[in-house]
């Protein structure tokens, strides 16, 4: 027997449950299948690594203020990884209670299961007791998510990566992390704050390809001061266990370490989907071909969240979500790029929207550049980096004096990003920039350079 629904939704993390949420407006059937309720989202990835973000700053900060201005008998401050794990278990359960919550807010039913394409409207979910049932569907979304591909660096089956970190018994001594991305820089960054001798390697000539040259820069300077051995131009060929470490080999030369973390990307989870059933086409690096409203090559099939090529972050997850469910309900929109922001949580923290520079000469557009530093203004020093300094790099229209895009660096730059976010959108031009009045002391001073230097 097959049964039937109006909107099927393939993937249970942010991006599906927020689609079943809009969607239920319709007043209409939804079924959600799934793996795992919160996808990975809520088992190995981001509530992983923000979790441990949170608590390594945490662990770091106790240290400096008993350090700056407290006076204890405590001769050493030790980490409890076993605590660590705990926290992190329990902000895991908190999101996946979470996220039924929502599923059973918007009246959907949630199906433990994989699903499969038999046909352009139809799909086959094996259950976790192996039965099959079969489901006709009006419309569906493809939210599955990405997944850390197996790598052939390694001798063994043995993978140490964000969804294996919790499995992990005590934080290492020494570790090096391979890939210098957002994800890679974060997870040093936390490795470094715990403790462990980190060497962080990345394959091109700089940290954060996607961020300014004079912001990667800096940044790699920081992590320097930190302690964090920046390693690049290295492209890792092999991975060997010696005795017991790890080497990494490259034609640049070895990295040796006690444990070795894989932050080399992720790929788009619909390795098992057999999108071909569906009419569904994929490009050259397995991603899913679709249009500016996140419809695929089957107009009754949509896409959201890491499945696309856009980026793979919590903010698009939400937003694409946002934008298929409403056209799966007869709208027709289309993302834009421009207004998504992205945040990298380092030391100090890293934020952008919009157009860079290279991005805006791409395109012939008459741009400016204004730069803005501001020294720090707090009176605690983290680690011996002296400091933290805002960096702020804007990317404007000559012509209409609107922004095209900002790069951030500093201490708060996520509030900076969310209020540019809003100007990118609206095209508030720089004459209205006096308008703004920010709380923090150093946002109202670049808002104040930008009014005086640009007017």
């Amino acid at each position: 027997m097959v049964k039937s629904t109006d909107y099927m939704i393939i993937g249970a993390g942010p991006a599906g449950v927020c689609a079943a949420n809009i969607l239920s407006k319709s007043g209409k059937k939804i079924v959600i299948v799934g793996k795992v309720l919160g996808g990975s989202y809520c088992s190995t990835n981001s509530i992983v690594s923000e979790s441990l973000v949170g608590l390594s700053k945490m662990f770091e900060k106790f240290r400096i203020i008993k350090d700056s201005f407290i006076e204890d008998n405590v001769a050493n401050v030790a980490l409890d990884f076993k605590r660590v794990k705990k926290i992190v278990d329990g902000n895991l359960n908190k999101a996946k209670k979470q996220f039924l919550e929502v599923v059973e807010d918007s009246q959907a039913e949630y199906i433990e299961g994989t699903a499969v394409f038999t046909d352009n409207n139809m799909l086959d979910i094996t259950l976790p007791d192996n039965s099959v049932v079969s489901y006709k569907f009006k419309k569906c979304l493809i939210a599955t998510g990405a997944v850390v591909p197996k790598s052939s660096l390694y001798p063994s089956k043995k993978n140490l990566d964000i969804s294996t970190f919790i499995n992990m018994e005590e934080i290492p001594d020494s570790v090096a992390v391979i890939g210098g991305g957002a994800l890679g820089v974060e997870v040093a960054s936390f490795f470094s704050r715990f403790g462990s001798k980190v060497t962080l390697v990345e394959k091109s000539d700089r940290l954060l390809p996607i961020v300014d040259a004079q912001i990667s820069k800096k940044l790699e300077d920081t992590l320097k001061k930190r302690g964090i051995n920046v390693v690049t131009s290295h492209n890792i060929t092999k991975i060997e266990r010696v005795g017991q470490k790890y080497i990494a080999l490259s034609e640049a030369g070895p990295v040796e370490s006690e444990e070795m973390f894989l932050c080399t990307g992720r790929m788009p989870a619909v390795q098992e989907l057999q999108l071909e059933n569906a009419g569904v086409a994929v490009d050259e690096n397995g991603f899913i071909i679709y249009s500016n409203n996140l419809q695929t090559d089957n107009k009754n099939i949509y896409i959201a969240g890491d499945v696309s090529s856009v980026m793979m972050n919590i903010s698009w997850a939400y937003y694409s979500a946002t934008v298929a469910a409403r056209n799966m309900l007869g709208e027709n929109i289309e993302y834009t790029p421009e207004i998504l922001p992205v945040y990298i949580d380092t030391d100090p923290e890293i934020a952008l929207i919009g157009l860079s520079e290279d991005a805006a000469k791409a395109r012939g557009i008459d741009y400016g550049v204004f730069k803005y530093v501001f020294g720090d203004i707090y009176g605690i020093q983290q680690n011996n980096t002296g400091g933290q300094q805002t960096v702020i790099k804007t990317i404007y229209d000559k012509n209409s004096k609107t922004f095209l895009g900002i790069q951030a660096m500093g201490r708060g730059v996520n509030g900076l990003i969310a209020t540019f976010a809003i100007i990118i959108k609206l095209k508030i031009t720089i004459e209205q920039i006096p308008d703004f009045v920010y709380i923090n002391p150093v946002f109202n001073e670049f808002f104040k350079e930008v009014s005086e230097k640009l007017l």
